[in-house]
C-alpha cells in the first residue's frame, strides 16, 4: 500500500517536509528546494528484524533492528493525522512531526540522522530525541 506526503513550511516555502513509507520501511526527510537536509527513521513497515547489514545497499533504504527500536508505529495510511510544526533553532530550520499529539521525530537542517522517540538508543537511522 505505501505511504507519501508532502507538508511545505509556508512561512520558509523552500522548506518542506516529505513522508515516504515504500511498504518496509518509513522515513520522514527535510528538504530545502530538492535536496535532503535532514532524515530520521519513522517506523518499519515490516517486521522489526534481530539485525541489518549495513554494508549491503541493495537493502536500502534500511529497516531499523530491534536493538534500536522503542516503539513500532502502525504504518501511515490516509486517515494518519500527521502534524507538523516547524520552528528555528541557532539559525537552523526544523520540523517536528506529531501524530494524534504524540510527538514522533525531529528534523533539523544538517541532522543526518534526525531525532526520535521512538528510538531506545541512537544510531545509524535515527537519535534518541529526550524531550
Amino acid at each position: 500500500m505505501g505511504y507519501f506526503d508532502q507538508y511545505i513550511n509556508e512561512e520558509e516555502p523552500a522548506f518542506s517536509v516529505v513522508i515516504e513509507d515504500d511498504d518496509k520501511v518509513c522515513y520522514a526527510y527535510l528538504l530545502e528546494g530538492d535536496q535532503i537536509v535532514s532524515d530520521v527513521w519513522l517506523y518499519n513497515s515490516i517486521e522489526t528484524p534481530e539485525s541489518v547489514d549495513w554494508s549491503n545497499k541493495e537493502d536500502l533504504p534500511f529497516v531499523n533492528p530491534k536493538v534500536f527500536v522503542k516503539k513500532n508505529i502502525p504504518p501511515f495510511d490516509e486517515s494518519t493525522h500527521v502534524d507538523v510544526r516547524w520552528g528555528v533553532n541557532n539559525s537552523k530550520i526544523y520540523a517536528e512531526l506529531y501524530s494524534s499529539d504524540t510527538l514522533l521525530v525531529r528534523l533539523e537542517v544538517g541532522a543526518l540522522p534526525g531525532w526520535s522517540t521512538l528510538v531506545e538508543r541512537d544510531g545509524p537511522l535515527a537519535l534518541v530525541y529526550r524531550v
